[in-house]
């Protein structure tokens, strides 16, 4: 019996505190360098280097943004990258992936995650347009194998770290992409907002400060 107690004691304590015992500011601010780290790794590395060449990245940041990726959002290289691609290839068209403007700003905006995984099962969208994305062994039996298990992984250091609010922390890790990508980005960005110039797509800048997506 007494063992049955301090077992419940212990778990108790551990679903209150977590292992590092923390405040709610210190929580808040730790969620927040989480996030931001989430959305440098969708910008510099799927973004500019995996869709659009813009920059090559050395091996070490790669793989590290690959898999921060993996345990943040369960998404796949060349998925996204296809994905991306083709919604500039065909921007504003029925054929896009993602435009408000063919789809309504409603649709994007609270389904947007659900539009990016219909267009992943389009076979004939990711052997177009995925070309060039890592195609290596952990990219095969990791990354693309287990894309769920990493997400999974992430909520159990959650709340092995904070305890039972680790689970909000994970929550919001999970909803930070498909809010501010998917919905902001791709919705919002390309719906309202101001242009410096013209151009033939209906893209717009929300506000001139882009810290909290990464500039995007």
């Amino acid at each position: 019996m007494a063992f049955l107690e301090s077992s419940r004691d212990f778990v108790l304590q551990w679903l209150a505190h977590g292992y590092l015992d923390w405040g709610w500011v210190q929580i808040l601010v730790f969620t927040l360098v989480l996030t931001h780290i989430t959305i440098a790794a969708v910008t510099i590395f799927l973004h500019r280097c995996q869709a659009h060449r813009a920059l090559e990245l050395h091996a070490i940041p790669s793989h590290f943004f690959r898999f921060w990726l993996w345990l943040t959002t369960g998404m796949v290289t060349k998925e996204w990258a296809a994905i991306h691609r083709k919604h500039h290839a065909k921007c504003e068209t029925a054929d896009d992936p993602h435009s408000p403007q063919v789809l309504g700003i409603e649709t994007v905006l609270l389904r947007g995650a659900e539009l990016y995984r219909a267009e992943a099962k389009n076979a004939e969208t990711i052997e177009k347009f995925g070309h060039g994305t890592p195609d290596d062994w952990l990219e095969h039996h990791l990354y693309s194998k287990y894309q769920w298990q990493g997400v999974g992984l992430m909520l159990i250091v959650d709340v092995l770290l904070f305890g039972a609010i680790g689970a909000t922390v994970w929550a919001v890790q999970m909803l930070w992409i498909p809010i501010t990508a998917a919905g902001i980005i791709n919705g919002v960005g390309h719906y309202w907002g101001y242009r410096n110039y013209d151009c033939e797509d209906a893209s717009t800048n929300i506000l001139p400060w882009g810290i909290l997506i990464g500039g995007e």
